[in-house]
C-alpha cells in the first residue's frame, strides 16, 4: 500500500487523472485492452504537448485545444488515426468534466473530423476457393485440418481474429450450427455457422482426439477450440501468418489477412441478397453505420454490372 502510494506522489497532476481515467475505461465501459493501449498512447502525446506549454488541465481551454488538434492535422497520420485521437481526447476531457476536475469541458460542440472512407478488403469467391485448396498441400494432417477449419469459420461466420482465437470448445453449437462469440466491449453474441465449417471443426477435433462431447457438462468444453502443435491456444499472430503465406502461394494478388475473410464475409452476404441488418449482427457492429461500407460496395459492384449488361445503360 505504501508503495503504491509514493508512486502516486512521483506522478505529476496530469499523469495521475489519466491513470484514473484509464482505469474507468476498462472498469465501466468494458474497454479491450487495445482500445486502452491506443488511448493511453494518444493521451501522453497530449499530455506532453500540454506540459511542453507549461499549462495544467484546468487552462487547456477552446483555443488551446484547437492548436494540439491543429498540430495533429499537420503530422504524417491517417484521417482515421486523426478521428481516433480526437475520440480519446474528447473521452478524456468529458471524463475530467464529470469529475469536476475541470470546470467546463474545452472539447464541447467542436466540429468532429470526417471518417476516412475506405474500401474494405474483400476476396472474389474463386479466391476464397484458391485459399483453400492451398491450405490443403499442408504436409502435417493436423496442422492442414486445423487450418482449413480456421479458414473455413472465418469465412462462415466473419468473426475478428480475437474471437475466432478466443473461442473455445463450449462455444461450438453442433446441433443448432452456431457460435458463441465474445466481441468488443465483452459483449457476446450468437453467430450462425455452416455445415462446411461445421463439418471441418469436426474433423480437425477427430485428428486432435479431442471428445466433444454431447452435453454442456464435458470436462473438455472450457478448453481452447484451437491449438498450436504444443497444446497451447493459437495466437492472433499466427493465424495472421498463415493466411498470409497461403494467400502468397495461392497467387493471390492482394494481401490476404484475417481480416479480408472478414470482409469478403459480408460482402458476399449482401451481394447474394442477405439485409444489411441482419449483416450487422453478424459482424457484431454497435452501429449500422459501421456496416454501410459493405453496401457501398455491393452497390457499385451492381452498378458495374448493370452498365456492361444492359443494352441502354
Amino acid at each position: 500500500m505504501q508503495e503504491h502510494q509514493e508512486d502516486n506522489l512521483r506522478l505529476t497532476e496530469v499523469e495521475l487523472h489519466l491513470r484514473k481515467f484509464l482505469l474507468s475505461l476498462r472498469a465501466e465501459h468494458n474497454a479491450s485492452p487495445a482500445t486502452i493501449r491506443a488511448y493511453s498512447a494518444d493521451l501522453k502525446d497530449f499530455c506532453r504537448y500540454l506540459e511542453s506549454r507549461q499549462l495544467s488541465l484546468k487552462e487547456a481551454d477552446r483555443i488551446f485545444i484547437r492548436s494540439y488538434l491543429g498540430q495533429i492535422r499537420s503530422g504524417a497520420f491517417s484521417k482515421n488515426t486523426i478521428l481516433r485521437k480526437w475520440a480519446s481526447l474528447r473521452s478524456f476531457f468529458k471524463f475530467l468534466s464529470r469529475e469536476e476536475t475541470i470546470k467546463s469541458n474545452p472539447c464541447l460542440n467542436l466540429p468532429t473530423p470526417r471518417r476516412e472512407a475506405r474500401v474494405p478488403n474483400f476476396l472474389t469467391e474463386k479466391e476464397v476457393e484458391d485459399l483453400l485448396v492451398e491450405l490443403q498441400k499442408n504436409s502435417n494432417p493436423l496442422a492442414k485440418a486445423r487450418d482449413w477449419a480456421l479458414v473455413e469459420v472465418m469465412y462462415s461466420s466473419g468473426l475478428r481474429v480475437a474471437e475466432l482465437v478466443g473461442l473455445n470448445l463450449g462455444d461450438v453449437d453442433f446441433w443448432n450450427g452456431s457460435l458463441s462469440v465474445i466481441g468488443k466491449g465483452n459483449r457476446e453474441r450468437i453467430v450462425p455457422v455452416g455445415n462446411a465449417a461445421l463439418e471441418s471443426i469436426r474433423n480437425y477435433l477427430k485428428l486432435r482426439k479431442t471428445d466433444i462431447g454431447l452435453t454442456g457438462n464435458n470436462k473438455n468444453f472450457g478448453q481452447p477450440l484451437w491449438t498450436n502443435l504444443r497444446g497451447g491456444r493459437l495466437t492472433v499472430r499466427a493465424v495472421h501468418m498463415m493466411i498470409q503465406l497461403a494467400g502468397r502461394k495461392a497467387g493471390i494478388a492482394r494481401k490476404v489477412s484475417p481480416h479480408s475473410l472478414r470482409h469478403s464475409f459480408a460482402t458476399h452476404l449482401l451481394d447474394h441478397g442477405c439485409d444489411l441488418r441482419s449483416v450487422q449482427e453478424m459482424l457484431g457492429h454497435k452501429n449500422l453505420s459501421t456496416t454501410q461500407i459493405y453496401a457501398h460496395v455491393t452497390t457499385e459492384r451492381l452498378r458495374k454490372v448493370y452498365e456492361k449488361a444492359h443494352p441502354r445503360a
